[in-house]
């Protein structure tokens, strides 16, 4: 999860659910990892009187003290449209945590979630805790990375990398293809079964993937190449990892609907927590 210097502490969006929660204690131990401070963050409507902020946010607290005591934590409060407010927290945060949606995909289109706009707009990464159960803390099961030779996506190839370093564990890097796709290319042309050409893939994906294997030569990387949509093969992952991680081009929910997003239908279905890279 490399960012830029100025890049500090990792926020956790706190609310008073049960899924904010459970994302406090799992973003200290990312904090840990890091060797990050912890800030805790509740946010309330312009004008409005939260007599549950400090209630809330002392049980995050507490519950981050009992399971990461090493970890340093602050509370803060702050005001605005939650999805505004965390944008704002974002720009200078190392990552962002936040509980799982409640809304449907339907509903995202009509009514902006915070955690889906969030995901898709902020500038740090972006994790949401979900899976059932979701994780309390880091460990050492597989780190999923859908890889499709975008900027975007080296930027969360980067992140997964760290991030199963730090915790020990092996990475799957993951690359989808349709048959249709190939050949506008004519690339598929020069095979005789997709056996081979799945072959061929998975030595380009080897090969892109060189130099950080190189950076972290303690992670054991696993290539996987297969053929059907990207949001489809990542949720199948998802139920085996501790982390899913994607590039987000920064869709509105509609144009998602439209054209498709692989980080909206994570975000939704995954099995796990997914880390959703921007910048």
């Amino acid at each position: 999860m490399s960012t830029a210097s100025i890049k500090r502490g990792i926020v956790a969006g706190i609310d008073g659910s049960d899924s904010a929660l459970g994302a406090a204690q799992w973003a200290a131990s990312i904090a840990h990892l890091l060797h990050e401070p912890l800030y805790l963050t509740h946010i309330v409507p312009d004008g409005a009187v939260d007599a549950d902020s400090d209630a809330a946010l002392t049980t995050a607290a507490d519950a981050v003290h009992a399971a990461r005591p090493d970890v340093a934590v602050e509370r803060t409060v702050g005001s605005g449209r939650a999805a505004d407010a965390l944008m704002q927290r974002s720009e200078s945060a190392r990552v962002l945590v936040l509980g799982h949606t409640t809304t449907t995909e339907w509903e995202s289109m009509i009514t902006r979630s915070n955690v889906v706009h969030t995901a898709n707009h902020a500038p740090c990464p972006v994790a949401t805790w979900r899976g059932e159960p979701a994780p309390a803390a880091v460990d050492d099961r597989p780190v999923v990375v859908g890889v499709d030779g975008t900027d975007l996506s080296s930027k969360a190839v980067e992140h997964a990398f760290e991030f199963a370093d730090l915790a020990g564990a092996p990475l799957v890097a993951v690359h989808t293809w349709k048959e249709h796709s190939t050949l506008t290319y004519g690339e598929a042309s020069r095979f005789s079964d997709w056996s081979a050409f799945r072959e061929h893939r998975t030595a380009m994906l080897a090969e892109n993937l060189a130099g950080l294997s190189e950076q972290y030569p303690d992670v054991e990387v696993t290539y996987s190449v297969e053929r059907g949509k990207p949001d489809v093969v990542l949720l199948e992952q998802s139920a085996n990892a501790q982390l899913v991680v994607v590039g987000s081009h920064g869709r509105g929910a509609l144009a998602s609907a439209v054209v498709g997003s692989t980080s909206q239908g994570l975000i939704h279905h995954a099995k796990c927590p997914v880390l959703i890279c921007r910048n």
